[in-house]
């Protein structure tokens, strides 16, 4: 998450300000009104020592605490935690600062504030006080955080289902279907074999598609089934000027549809003939998944009906930290998909 700037100061001017604030009060709880500028000014002094100190380290404890987003799987337990760890290091911080602060400006001994009714009730005020601010700010932070994530989440929730939905509309849209019957009534006379094999396939695309609507994540190996179907269907469409290549395997998870809408994007996007043809080359590492082809674009493009990169970065925005890596270069694009431990 980054950092933002002006929030942080804020942040920081509000610590010195409640630890100010503090130290005046307490000043006038135990020396009444008439007290002089300089018994003032000493407790203010005295007050932001153990006020910053206290702000700073706390800060510090619950920015470790909530740095990682797992916390959210179980917030209440990471919250109780929290808080008793924070209790235990105000307590250690109020009772260090009172010996050396009482050591050094009135001469006591380390551990003789401890035989001191007057300076036993000042640590006491000061942890109750310490404690009750540093609850009632990390429950504010905490109901904030937990709210913006939950509303955060939940955009992000139906980015992906209108992504879902788009994808899904692209693949039974009636253009794919038009061309791909208008190729098998080009063959089902010539070659029945074949006819038969290109309408296992179709079908295979069809029925995979309406099985991962509702799933995020599908195994590499499914989807590089779906892929080779789909491919096939475009190798008869446009003959040897489509070439391909696929050499991935892996047992790690990634978005359905994801490779797809890649390859569809390719072949939407550029000339296919036999002066430019165009190859698409699949294949996987530990970390990614790897789509490229060589590049013969359009002049006139085609409307991408809210799919392509938009689209899986949206899904995998809702799933991973990792991003999607694109390079270009005059003749080739390439793209990289994060694989994803997870399950389906």
């Amino acid at each position: 998450m980054k950092t933002n700037k002006p929030n942080k100061l804020r942040k920081h001017i509000i610590n010195t300000t409640v630890a100010i604030a503090v130290s005046i009060i307490i000043t006038f709880i135990f020396a009444g009104y008439s007290a002089s500028w300089q018994s003032i000014l000493l407790n203010v002094s005295y007050g932001l020592i153990i006020g910053l100190s206290i702000a700073v380290g706390c800060g510090l404890i619950s920015t470790r605490i909530f740095r990682n987003v797992d916390w959210m799987e179980n917030p209440i337990r990471k919250f109780v935690i929290a808080m008793l760890i924070i209790t235990t290091y105000i307590i250690i911080d109020v009772i260090v600062v009172n010996m050396i602060w009482f050591h050094i400006t009135q001469g006591r001994e380390y551990f003789e504030i401890f035989q001191h009714n007057f300076f036993i009730w000042i640590i006491l005020t000061e942890l109750v006080i310490g404690i009750i601010i540093y609850l009632i700010i990390l429950s504010a932070n905490f109901t904030k955080t937990l709210s913006a994530y939950y509303i955060d989440a939940e955009k992000t929730k139906h980015e992906v289902d209108k992504y879902k939905y788009a994808t899904l509309k692209n693949q039974v849209n009636p253009h794919f279907l038009f061309n791909s019957l208008n190729v098998l009534s080009g063959m089902i006379y010539k070659d029945v074999d074949k006819a038969d094999n290109f309408i296992g396939k179709l079908a295979n695309i069809y029925r995979y598609v309406l099985d991962v609507q509702d799933e995020e994540v599908v195994s590499l190996n499914q989807e590089i089934s779906f892929v080779e179907d789909y491919l096939f269907l475009q190798s008869i469409r446009f003959g040897n000027n489509l070439k391909y290549s696929i050499n991935a395997k892996s047992e790690k998870m990634i978005i359905p549809m994801a490779l797809q809408i890649l390859v569809e994007n390719a072949i939407k996007h550029n000339i296919i003939s036999e002066e430019s043809q165009l190859e698409i080359r699949i294949s996987s590492d530990d970390r990614y998944i790897i789509i490229s082809n060589n590049l013969n674009p359009k002049l006139e493009k085609e409307e991408s009906h809210e799919l392509g990169l938009e689209n899986i970065k949206g899904r995998y925005k809702y799933l991973s930290d990792e991003n999607i890596q694109i390079e270009q270069s005059a003749d080739t694009f390439e793209i990289r998909l994060p694989l994803l431990s997870l399950k389906a």
